[in-house]
């Protein structure tokens, strides 16, 4: 395995036993009780504040479960050494951050039995920290970063609130004083270059805290200037210029983002830095608002949990003061977590206190959702009234130890109603779990296409060939290699009053398409449905090209009313002949009912999609709309040509790049995207009109037939309306 930090470089007296003579003359003090003494009454205080947080959450329900957290770990024993934690459990349990209910229960009931307690397991970990012994080859479980950086954060909340105390003993005081001094150390050691992911972004935040929280340190301007200097270049190229985090998990993101948050607070306050306004911090919180479902939550893609996106961006309005940030705070959180989440955040530099700020901030108008690509992070999301797609569509990304991508490409994520309708398995709740690599990891976990006989390689980054959001429809064409046969999928999001997804994959060879629910399938009448809503109706365009096959099950997390909460997967598979094969999706709340009539239509099997007055003729490059037979709209991703009963309702050159086109009793509309100049023709209303406005300036067009000739004069998006 190739060593995933530096050669070990602890060096014995400045990190990891600092002599008690070498730590005062360090601080410039005379003993350690005056050393302790002296901390203890500045006024300095971590960028989430405990004390600040208990003075509110006391006697409410959040101080309650922390207290009886501190209650359960007073005779809980803990062995530091011991293997069963998991190979990976490890390392995380040597973060510390479960003992961190210690502290804070201190903070809000000044017992001295959890301050006691906690020391026991400062001095426990501190002895064993060079008997323990990881299985992941080369990696120290103790000495790598992310345990040094979660160490950090505990031990500077504990010496906030605790430092001043004396039911904290003065040994462990101290052990956790040389802990923060030798970690820093390292810190600004191992990270004294660029490298791409989560660890070395979240060790660096922790470096500028630690600066921040020490500033009588010599070191300290050193750990700042080198915290900097990496957070700024992880901003450069850990993020991409849409907002979206390198490895394109979005729990990763957050966690990402929050490390930004915290490092760009005790900054601003602390350290001279000015990190709240660079435009990647910005795109962060607008990255994951776009991804953001109407109920509040990002899909699980790759090695990502759930994330629920409200206290993300309630703390990027405290930094940024965005208004659509607080419009999407008050859909998705109620009040008391608000107020909570404020609780632990200081005045920022002359405004008053977070909540109050808060509630006197303009709302103003949320701007519409983001529908449509993500370019850089390669991520596609479809939106129609509670209806929601996302759509993975990016490579695999490395890693510091191993990868947090998932053997999949081009997965789905479908909402409506407020519930996952195909979902993710996501990430596991330990990398542990025995399950990790053959389902969670699998492409038989995501909701895609797999090619018997073939497995799905590094490579396997699609091409997104229209990612577009318009009035009629949202579009999706990507294709990729990773099979070593191409496979292209399309997804097409039909809005309106009844929004209904139309799937098409197509390869050369047999697939099998994968769909993954939160409830079990049952046969319904031409298809497939979810047993209970809201859910979603599966009808094939061909049902006899499309075997079902029983997929099981597998874990996964869901979101609820009260967070997440295990759940499973239930797979459904349709098994395909070479070429091409088209899946209606119909999202229902309680019962599918009206079920439209889906057929195929030659030639080319186009899917017909038949509601009452209402019908959807989709073919492989446009889709057309009527009601009672007549044409209401035309969608084009590809088509230069659209015909309707011998009519012509589009014509146009090969700059031709997507069209939507409505037709009304006032006539025609139509916004139309070119990738160079190009003359169309556009069916009009039943009037040949006098004036055409394109991009509202007045044209008087030549017509012929109910046909309106024009040209768009470049490369662009274009308005026409009659």
């Amino acid at each position: 395995m190739t060593p995933v930090e530096k050669p070990p470089h602890v060096d014995p007296v400045r990190m990891l036993h600092i002599p008690t003579d070498d730590l005062l003359a360090d601080f410039g003090a005379p003993d350690p009780r005056s050393l302790r003494a002296r901390l203890a009454a500045r006024d300095i205080s971590p960028a989430a504040d405990p004390v600040r947080w208990a003075k509110w959450a006391k006697g409410r329900p959040a101080g309650d479960k922390v207290i009886a957290e501190a209650e359960r770990l007073l005779d809980t024993p803990v062995d530091f050494l011991d293997p069963g934690h998991g190979r990976s459990g490890l390392y995380g349990f040597h973060y510390l951050h479960w003992a961190q209910p210690l502290t804070r229960a201190v903070a809000l009931t000044g017992a001295e039995k959890y301050a006691v307690r906690l020391g026991e397991i400062v001095l426990d970990w501190y002895t064993s920290r060079e008997r323990v012994r990881g299985q992941w080859p080369g990696l120290d479980v103790v000495w790598y970063t992310l345990g040094v950086a979660g160490r950090c954060q505990v031990f500077i909340e504990a010496l906030h609130v605790l430092g001043g105390n004396p039911a904290l003993s003065d040994d462990a005081w101290l052990s956790m004083v040389r802990t923060l001094l030798g970690g820093a150390r390292w810190l600004a050691e191992e990270h004294d270059t660029f490298r791409h992911g989560n660890w070395q972004l979240a060790g660096c935040s922790v470096l500028g805290q630690v600066a921040a929280f020490l500033p009588e340190l010599p070191e300290s301007a050193l750990w700042s200037r080198v915290a900097l200097a990496r957070l700024h270049e992880h901003l450069e190229l850990d993020v991409y210029p849409d907002g979206g985090h390198y490895e394109r998990a979005p729990s990763y993101h957050v966690m990402c983002l929050g490390a930004l948050q915290l490092a760009a607070m005790v900054g601003e306050r602390a350290l001279g830095w000015d990190l709240v306004t660079h435009p990647r911090l910005v795109a962060m919180h607008d990255w994951l608002l776009a991804m953001t479902a109407p109920a509040g939550w990002v899909p699980p893609f790759n090695d990502s949990h759930l994330v629920t996106s409200g206290e993300h961006l309630l703390r990027g309005h405290y930094l940024l003061g965005a208004g659509e940030y607080k419009a999407a705070v008050l859909r998705w959180m109620d009040r008391e977590r608000i107020a909570e989440v404020l609780s632990w955040l200081s005045p920022r530099p002359a405004a008053g206190d977070p909540l109050a700020e808060f509630e006197a901030a303009p709302c103003g108008t949320a701007p519409p959702a983001h529908r449509g690509l993500l370019s850089a992070s390669k991520f596609v999301v479809q939106r129609s009234g509670s209806a929601y797609a996302a759509v993975n569509c990016g490579p695999l990304i490395e890693h510091e130890l191993e990868s947090h991508s998932h053997r999949s490409v081009l997965d789905v994520v479908l909402a409506a109603h407020g519930e996952p309708l195909l979902w993710e398995a996501g990430g596991p709740d330990t990398y542990d779990h025995p399950r990790y690599y053959d389902w969670y990891q699998a492409p038989v976990a995501h909701s895609g296409v797999l090619v018997p006989g073939r497995e799905l390689a590094d490579e396997h980054d699609a091409d997104l060939l229209v990612a577009a959001g318009l009035p009629t429809a949202d579009v999706l064409v990507a294709e990729h290699d990773g099979y070593s046969v191409r496979h292209r999928r399309t997804l097409l999001l039909l809005r309106g009053t009844e929004p209904y997804w139309v799937l098409t994959d197509e390869v050369a060879e047999p697939f099998r398409v994968l769909l993954h629910g939160i409830r079990p399938w049952r046969p319904a009448p031409g298809g497939y449905r979810s047993d209970g809503g809201p859910g979603l109706l599966v009808l094939p365009g061909q049902p006899d090209r499309a075997r079902a096959v029983d997929l099981g099950t597998g874990p996964t997390n869901a979101p609820g009313p009260a967070g997440p909460s295990a759940a499973e997967l239930h797979g459904l598979g349709l098994d395909c002949p070479g070429g091409s094969a088209s899946l209606v999706l119909v999202p229902f709340r309680s019962s599918p009912e009206p079920v439209p009539e889906v057929s195929t239509v030659e030639p080319g099997a186009a899917v017909l999609v038949r509601w009452k007055h209402r019908a959807d003729l989709v073919r492989s490059d446009h889709v057309i709309r009527t009601a009672d037979d007549v044409p209401v709209a035309a969608v084009s991703w590809g088509a230069r040509d659209i015909h309707h009963a011998g009519r012509e309702l589009l014509h146009a050159g090969r700059g031709l790049r997507t069209a939507d086109i409505r037709w009304n009793e006032q006539g025609v509309q139509a916004e139309l995207e070119t990738t160079a100049r190009t003359a169309v023709r556009l069916a009009t209303g039943q009037e040949a009109p006098a004036v055409v406005l394109l991009n509202d300036v007045p044209l008087t067009p030549r017509c012929t037939d109910g046909v309106v000739n024009l040209v768009l004069p470049a490369a662009g998006r274009w308005r026409v309306r009659q």
